[in-house]
């Protein structure tokens, strides 16, 4: 009988570490999803801080923002700063979208920015369309779109 009752609580033993097992590679494959979300976030953010970097290198050197004025074809030096400058403003909203879509801001902060985008739009609808949505990612300018209800051209 005590065979019987030790073999009982063998297999017993095997199916409860075969769940533990089962639960360990769930709570694991959760776990990795978080961690690639956070270092997408991460990989992204540091692309748009060098980008805006290199905005503000060109946006403060005259020699700089003249012979990106002359590549671009942009009529003044003027327009050049101007748009390098809104442009590296709405990479900080497109970079704050993506930080609480992955939940690293939280949804107070977020409609700190939220607000300020539709309040651009009204302003600058135009401008928006013309200049600055062609450098923001596809999701974040239909995030836009839809948001701020701006008709399609």
């Amino acid at each position: 009988m005590d065979r019987k009752r030790i073999k009982n609580w063998a297999m017993v033993a095997e199916i409860v570490s075969g769940v533990a097992v089962v639960i360990t590679l769930v709570f694991l494959i959760v776990e990795v999803r978080g961690n690639s979300d956070l270092i997408r976030a991460n990989a992204f953010n540091r692309s748009m801080e060098s980008l805006n970097e290199l905005r503000m290198l060109i946006a403060t050197d005259e020699e700089n923002l003249a012979v990106m004025r002359e590549h671009w074809g942009i009529d003044s030096e003027d327009e050049l700063r101007r748009q390098l400058l809104v442009v590296s403003l709405w990479s900080i909203y497109e970079k704050t979208y993506y930080s609480q879509k992955y939940g690293l801001v939280g949804q107070a902060e977020w409609e700190r920015f939220d607000t300020r985008i539709c309040r651009y739009i009204e302003i600058r609808e135009d401008y928006w369309r013309f200049n600055v949505s062609v450098f923001l990612t596809e999701e974040f300018r239909n995030y836009v779109i839809d948001r701020c209800s701006i008709p399609t051209a």
